[in-house]
């Protein structure tokens, strides 16, 4: 029950019994010189004193006959034999079609049961998705490198960094604090090797886009169901393996492994949003470079509170290291209480009343992020048609 027009050249014999129509055109100028049955197409040629030879491919015989300046040109006399036969029945069958009340658009959505959407879409969301869902999906199980890399790269990466902290649960605090800010910081560069990847993607969905097939949203919400879990799975094996191989302390690995974890969150969303507003990957290196630095320098560590200007102080309250450090730090003095510890705590301006405030701003943020992905995946970087 469904019409499909179709625009083909030279097709093979049993590609073209396929169709039930044929239209011809002659080129330079364009002239119709058949339209009607395709397999009648034969006996008007055979009408036309131009039977067509004995294993010989029909349609490839015919663009032959109709193209000018070619050895077997009969465009002329075919052209003028179809307006003297066909075209008057073709005439009369086209005017008394116009004379009947066709169905209206909406009457022919509706054929099947399926009821009509409000939008440009022809399926609801649900479809789109689980359609991506699979598509993404194939693709993956195609691809090992796709599926193995984000795996296999975090855990030779924390086997090899674990091993050189290997112990480091059993150190001076002090050795411990580095331990946590070296694996809080590669796991804030994990995700900058997925902008690539982000804007490779991008591109391809708003050619799909543009043309109605699904929306931003669903398409978003499908790499994020698929590359999320993956890439998450590999931060934990990386955060796990480190930590195993430092030997901390039960307290102590559960508050990394939370406030990692939730440091995860935060960078994958802020690459999202990254990668759906910038024009190229170059441009997303510039946008990501100054929320990268500033997060990991303004950690209390590396730039404390208390050593810091007055006027840089907000910068504390924004940025998600920070928190990670301070709420993980707290714990490792409070798991062994001691003077040096509390004036460490001192030095740097941590303090353990902060985790609520922590935790509300890096879920806002994540939000925040996420709601700017799919403003830039609507609004920004539209293909020109």
């Amino acid at each position: 029950g469904i019409t499909c027009l179709v625009v083909i050249h030279q097709p093979r014999r049993e590609v073209a019994m396929l169709f039930d129509s044929l239209v011809l055109l002659t080129s330079s100028p364009g002239r119709m010189a058949y339209s009607g049955p395709f397999v009648g197409a034969q006996a008007f040629w055979y009408n036309c004193g131009c039977e067509v030879p004995p294993n010989v491919n029909p349609t490839d015989y015919y663009l032959d006959l109709l193209t000018p300046g070619s050895s077997l040109d009969r465009s002329d006399e075919i052209v003028a034999r179809f307006r003297a036969e066909i075209r008057p029945q073709l005439d009369l069958h086209v005017a008394s079609m116009m004379q009947v009340q066709g169905q209206s658009v909406a009457a022919m959505l509706s054929v099947g049961g399926r009821p009509l959407l409000n939008g440009p879409f022809a399926v609801p969301f649900r479809t789109q998705l689980g359609a991506l869902l699979r598509r993404k999906l194939r693709l993956a199980v195609r691809n090992p490198a796709a599926l193995g890399l984000p795996l296999a790269v975090p855990v030779i990466q924390g086997v090899i960094v674990g091993y050189m902290f290997d112990g480091i649960g059993e150190k001076e605090l002090l050795k411990q604090i580095m331990f946590a800010f070296c694996l809080l910081t590669m796991l804030c560069l994990a995700g900058t090797m997925s902008l690539i990847v982000l804007i490779t993607e991008r591109t391809l969905m708003k050619h799909e886009a543009s043309e109605a097939l699904y929306s931003e949203v669903a398409a978003s919400l499908a790499s994020f169901l698929v590359d999320v879990p993956l890439a998450l799975t590999g931060a934990l094996l990386n955060i796990v393996i480190m930590a195993s191989f430092a030997r901390l302390d039960w307290g102590v690995l559960q508050t990394v492994v939370a406030w990692a974890l939730l440091l995860f969150f935060v960078y994958d969303s802020l690459f999202a949003f990254i990668g759906a507003v910038a024009r190229d990957t170059r441009q997303a290196q510039v946008i990501a470079t100054p929320f990268i630095s500033i997060f990991m320098l303004f950690n209390g560590f590396i730039v404390s509170k208390v050593d810091s200007p007055a006027p840089l102080h907000w910068i504390f309250s924004i940025s998600p290291n920070s928190y990670a450090m301070q709420s993980i730090v707290v714990q490792m003095v409070n798991n062994s209480p001691s003077i040096q510890g509390k004036m460490m705590l001192k030095q740097f301006g941590y303090t353990d009343s902060e985790d609520e405030k922590g935790l509300a701003v890096m879920l806002s943020m994540i939000v925040i992020f996420r709601i700017g992905q799919q403003l830039g995946l609507r609004y920004l970087n539209n293909l020109q048609k």
